[in-house]
């Protein structure tokens, strides 16, 4: 029993801490506002698993059967193993929780004892993403429950080998520190490279070369045609240690499943063993490892996403430019306007080739008719690059949760101080999706009225979306930490939030096009003027049907701040 589950004490403790978080979950329901959003979290996960069941139980037979590919799955493989691997180079040694490792370090354990409870945590917590991701991956295998188990089991061998190199990284770093640091770039690198490949493999198969002209090409070199195993030789030597797995996971019937199976689940067995009995001492590097991440969460308590990073001590030098006036609205943007150079510069750089990436797909998808596919790729640019830089870049009241009591008694209006919070982020992102937009217009040679109209509309949009997210958090703040237990609150959160912005959209469709068909029909019956022109007042009242709905969430939001009591601290 201690060999496979390791120390009794420490089996014990993983029932009471799994018991704590239990009990923290009930608590977190005894409020109606916990109850709601609990539910809301459970439907939308058991509403999301129900439609992927019924997709693979229901669906056409053979959907997986054209989609799947060998290449493919390794090329996912190597994606997976490189994103796990890159975290391995940040928690060198044995990770533990700060609260606890002093304590387990001075108790009389073994080494391998202890390894094999952070073993045993870190592929439990992994079982869900398995799941999920096994689930959806069936759809494009053989057979959807040898896919499902092959997918599952070699999700679960990556904590596995995280730890393993984990523990390696920590015994070599103080002999090949710059070593190790070259290592880290270079799977980083792997990482975001493999993003920009094996997406638009994903997203775009092959069924269609004509409409993917670029993609079509790149997957005649790497997808194998009729059965015919040979493919590109860098692809067969990146991918040849994955090779067992990619054929559990491909196997048509159970004669070619069961042997790489069984062989696969030896290997994870023997795996964890030499991880246990790797003769490495990963205390120091475990101490510093654990400090560090305990700074990392002391710090998203404060605000979340790249508010949370820390100040980078070469850019911190740098003269940061007054860009919105030296008046006091103007010293608070100029303080955020910092803080976002500081902090972001990780998360920019990431948000940048995030927009590249998405740019160059809109340009060579075939999305939608071609009559449509103009019009199509600047929304998608300006829709995705919304939701993915407003939710990464956090650079405004939702980092600020610990400082309120300060922000409350600065010499300013209530509305002045919640545009002043908001305005730096909100003139970033749009400066970006912009740029983006118009990039790729010249790129293409579609630089028309549409493209100029979608880049206009983009500032008050993100004005308003930023000014929504920050008006709920003022109202009904709460803190986003990594790995913390409520989970299913902050799932329930985002779809009431995602609820709360189709409403806006609504008011802002039935204003902006009651107001634009009204202009319109002025123009073009009451003034005799033409089309254009018709269609140039409608846009003009679309724009202040938004400027209309973002006054009125400032507004909202300056009410929302007067309100905000810093002694009731709800989140």
């Amino acid at each position: 029993m201690n060999v496979l589950f390791g120390h009794p004490a420490l089996r014990r403790l993983l029932v009471l801490k799994l018991r704590g978080g239990v009990r923290r979950q009930v608590r977190k329901m005894r409020t109606w506002k916990g109850a709601i959003l609990t539910l809301l979290g459970v439907g939308l996960f058991v509403l999301w698993i129900g439609s992927i069941l019924v997709h693979v139980f229901l669906g056409s037979g053979d959907d997986g059967q054209a989609r799947s590919s060998p290449s493919i799955v390794a090329l996912a493989a190597l994606l997976l193993t490189a994103l796990s691997l890159s975290s391995a180079f940040f928690y060198r040694g044995l990770f533990l929780p700060k609260e606890e490792i002093e304590r387990l370090f001075s108790a009389p354990l073994k080494r391998s004892d202890l390894i094999r409870y952070r073993l045993f945590i870190n592929v439990f917590r992994s079982a869900l993403g398995a799941l999920v991701l096994s689930l959806i991956a069936v759809r494009r295998l053989p057979h959807p429950l040898f896919g499902f188990l092959g997918v599952f089991l070699a999700v679960e061998t990556l904590p596995v080998v995280n730890q393993f190199v984990a523990i390696l990284a920590g015994g070599l770093e103080a002999r090949f520190v710059q070593r190790l640091r070259f290592v880290r770039g270079f799977v980083w690198t792997l990482a975001i490279g493999g993003i920009a490949v094996i997406v638009p493999l994903f997203v775009f198969d092959g069924s269609a070369p004509g409409e993917v002209p670029v993609f079509g090409s790149l997957l005649a070199v790497l997808k194998p045609m009729d059965g015919d195993a040979s493919v590109h030789p860098a692809l067969v030597v990146l991918t040849a240690p994955f090779e067992p797995w990619i054929r559990v996971a491909m196997a048509p019937d159970a004669a070619t499943f069961l042997p790489w199976f069984a062989g696969c689940v030896l290997f994870w067995f023997l795996l964890v063993e030499l991880t246990v009995r790797l003769p490495v001492d990963f205390r120091e590097t475990s101490l510093a490892t654990s400090a560090s991440v305990a700074a990392k969460i002391q710090r998203a308590r404060r605000g979340g996403g790249a508010a949370s990073g820390s100040v980078s001590r070469r850019i911190s030098a740098y003269r940061i430019p007054w860009l919105f006036g030296r008046g006091p609205a103007g010293a608070i943007a100029w303080r955020k306007t910092g803080a976002i150079v500081r902090k972001a510069k990780g998360t920019l750089i990431v948000s940048t080739l995030v927009l590249v990436f998405v740019t160059a797909l809109t340009s060579v998808s075939g999305i939608g008719p071609e009559n449509e596919q103009q019009d199509f790729a600047p929304v998608m640019i300006a829709t995705l690059g919304t939701l993915y830089l407003c939710a990464g870049l956090r650079f405004d009241f939702r980092d600020e949760l610990e400082r309120m009591e300060v922000i409350k008694a600065w010499p300013l209006s209530a509305r002045r101080l919640f545009l002043a919070m908001l305005l730096p982020e909100v003139v970033l992102v749009s400066v970006l999706i912009v740029t983006a937009i118009l990039l790729r217009a010249l790129a293409v040679s579609e630089f028309g009225p549409t493209t100029v109209g979608i880049a206009a509309v983009v500032p008050l949009t993100v004005l308003a979306w930023v000014a929504l997210d920050n008006a709920v958090f003022l109202l009904s703040p709460v803190r986003f930490v990594p790995g913390q237990d409520g989970a299913l609150q902050n799932a329930g959160r985002g779809m009431v939030m995602m609820l709360l912005r189709l409403v806006l959209l609504a008011v802002v469709g039935a204003v902006g096009g009651g107001a634009g068909i009204g202009s319109y029909m002025l123009a073009t019956n009451v003034a005799g003027a033409g089309p254009n022109v018709g269609l140039a007042a409608a846009f003009a009242a679309l724009l202040g049907a938004l400027l209309l709905v973002d006054v009125g969430l400032i507004f909202l939001g300056g009410h929302f701040f007067n309100r905000f009591d810093v002694a009731r601290d709800r989140g």
